[in-house]
């Protein structure tokens, strides 16, 4: 009698945290000669055959084979070689060779294999947990996700609610919704979102009713109205939100359903998410392997109604740069992280869409990884899909990044940019630490393959699936992994001489509206130093210093971090933060009061009997 397997069930010796991918993977590879594969599905550089088949392997079903430039005498020691999209041989002019690869995959136990996985210890159910799918008026999409959402069995473990926020489209979508959810056997509930409306009290200034209009401003306002409907009036703990152009692995609700009891251990936890951002093909490929982020996800997460609580009460009016980004300084004030997974268990699938517009973007979503891996879990027995993840409780991973930063050999990123090129020297496959300066993170990205070639500029430039500093890396033509620490990370995990910290000859100075952080030294006989402002661009420490009495959000500007004491402006009393610009010394804007960070020793300077 066979049993299903937990694919993920046994802790293994990894350079970076994760559980044993126990799926029986058998491959075989039909060689094709003078011919080639198209669309890479790695990073694209050359290497060699046995490293690309690898690739191609953890890739998955994105990748369908290998192929190599003309190789010598014996096949397996071609040297010049990518994993391919493509499962379909095209002729090669230039005499290339292909490998198609063909898996089969298989997670039963018998008595040869049998089940020799603890159980896990922070698997919940979920049963009547609600899941919430958000949708404006892309009908295809919009099915397509439902259809993708309502094959998975587990979803009949939850209370599905479908949210709608387009009165236009209204009847057409309610009626797509019910006749999928009808043809699946689900149960769905259809709530319709209409625009914001606001008491007799409320005044709301000519800059906040512009960006009202906005699609940033109505998205905003559909996921306020959901949490809101979710959470106090359906009182539900745990809710799962997904938009309407999403796609959904095997195992996406498995993820939650074995991580969900994490919540109950560790309160540092608010969320779980489906969604890495810099999951990508060929730098994600451990598909066990989840992770802790101070970076809110998006795109496919669970939330606790303990978490929209707290939330709900610091709300703005107008998250001006999007409601995401709101969430990301709420959770990064409050210290708290969510979990996510190496590779992605949504996919976003559409071409086009409120922030996806160009062909960068659609490469750029091309370029994620996307787990395909099956799920083990039923409706009727605890989930184990993800194996024992006590290591993610925050006492643990902490400790664990402590020990591996200690001892891991370094790279600087002239070193990274040549072995991730054509490599100077062969490194042992063994973690790497890169440590990096967040205003030059895209340097560093970009030679650790953290961003796919030809999307350059097609998202914000901040650091995105951090640990407060920290991310997961690769050197592809090698798969070598990296771990990119931040040298000013709270974390303090690398050595005390490779640390950034501020600077005691430095004090942190509120600025008067209107001047420049070298008008507000200046007037104090101190000098300011850009380098300095990086550990002013803090939430909780502008509260210290200004009313903040919209609470805090983000925003791009050189003149960042600031309080706006302007009444006109739609961010009115709002203390705003970066998670992109580079700090400036010498930036101002009319409406805006900055936090400065200026020197204690030049003032002393100034004053000292006899100075000149």
């Amino acid at each position: 009698m066979t049993s299903t397997c937990p694919i993920c069930g046994a802790r293994k010796e990894s350079p970076l945290l994760t559980t044993n991918l126990d799926l029986d993977i058998r491959c075989t590879w039909k060689d094709v000669s003078k011919s080639f594969l198209a669309e890479t599905a790695d990073d694209g550089q050359p290497k060699a055959l046995s490293d690309a088949k690898e690739i191609c392997i953890n890739i998955g079903t994105s990748c369908g084979g290998v192929t190599c430039d003309k190789p010598g005498t014996h096949l397996e020691e071609a040297k010049q070689c990518t994993a391919r999209s493509s499962t379909q041989p095209k002729s090669s002019p230039s005499e290339e060779v292909t490998f198609v690869k063909n898996c089969t995959y298989g997670s039963t136990c018998d008595e040869a294999r049998p089940t020799r996985f603890p159980a896990n210890p922070f698997s919940k159910d979920l049963k009547g947990a609600g899941i919430v799918v958000l949708a404006h008026n892309r009908e295809g999409d919009f099915r397509r996700c439902l259809e993708s959402l309502f094959a998975i069995p587990e979803v009949a473990l939850f209370t599905v609610y479908i949210s709608l926020d387009d009165p236009a489209a209204w009847t057409s979508m309610t009626a797509a919704a019910k006749q999928v959810a009808a043809g699946k056997g689900i149960n769905i509930e259809v709530w319709q979102i209409g625009p914001r409306a606001f008491d007799a009290t409320t005044v709301l200034n000519e800059e906040t009713e512009k960006w009202m209009k906005t699609n940033t401003g109505k998205i905003a306002h559909h996921y306020w109205a959901v949490f809101e409907k979710s959470f106090m009036e359906k009182a539900h703990e745990h809710v799962i939100f997904v938009e309407e152009d999403l796609l959904f692995s095997p195992d996406f609700f498995a993820l939650f359903r074995s991580t969900a009891g994490l919540f109950d251990e560790d309160p540092s936890l608010w969320c779980i998410g489906a969604w890495n951002d810099f999951g990508f093909k060929g730098t994600a490929l451990d598909a066990c392997s989840l992770q802790r982020t101070s970076y809110f996800p998006g795109l496919g997460f669970m939330l606790l109604r303990r978490a929209w609580l707290e939330v709900r009460k610091a709300w703005p009016i107008a998250p001006t740069m999007g409601w995401d980004y709101w969430m990301r300084v709420a959770f990064r004030a409050a210290g708290k992280e969510c979990i996510v997974p190496q590779v992605s268990r949504s996919h976003h699938a559409a071409a086009k869409g409120s922030s996806v517009s160009t062909a960068k973007q659609i490469r750029l979503f091309e370029a994620m990884a996307f787990s395909d891996v099956p799920s083990t879990c039923d409706v009727t027995e605890p989930c184990a899909q993800f194996g024992n993840v006590s290591y993610l409780v925050a006492e643990d991973y902490d400790a664990w990044h402590r020990q591996a930063v200690a001892k891991a050999p370094r790279l600087d990123l002239k070193e990274l940019k040549a072995q991730n090129g054509k490599p100077i020297k062969k490194l042992p496959k063994v973690l790497h630490v890169v440590p990096y300066v967040h205003e030059e993170f895209l340097q560093y990205a970009e030679a650790a393959g953290l961003s796919p070639r030809n999307t350059k500029g097609s998202i914000p430039a901040d650091v995105r699936s951090e640990h407060y500093g920290t991310v997961v890396g690769r050197i592809v033509s090698q798969q070598v992994p990296l771990l990119m620490v931040d040298k000013r990370s709270q974390l303090g995990l690398l050595r005390p001489e490779e640390q950034l910290r501020f600077n005691s000859n430095f004090e942190v100075v509120p600025g008067s509206q209107g001047k420049s952080c070298v008008e507000v030294c200046q007037s104090r006989n101190a000098k300011c130093d850009k380098q300095q402002i990086y550990f002013l661009n803090d939430c909780n420490l502008l509260k210290k210093h200004f009313p903040c009495e919209a609470g805090c959000a983000h925003q791009v500007g050189k003149e960042l971090p600031v309080y706006v004491p302007d009444p006109a402006q739609s961010t009115k009393g709002q203390c705003l933060i970066t998670f992109i610009s580079p700090a400036t010394c010498e930036a101002k804007h009319k409406s805006t009061s900055r936090l400065c960070a200026c020197s204690v020793a030049a003032k002393a300077d100034a004053v000292r009997p006899g100075h000149k």
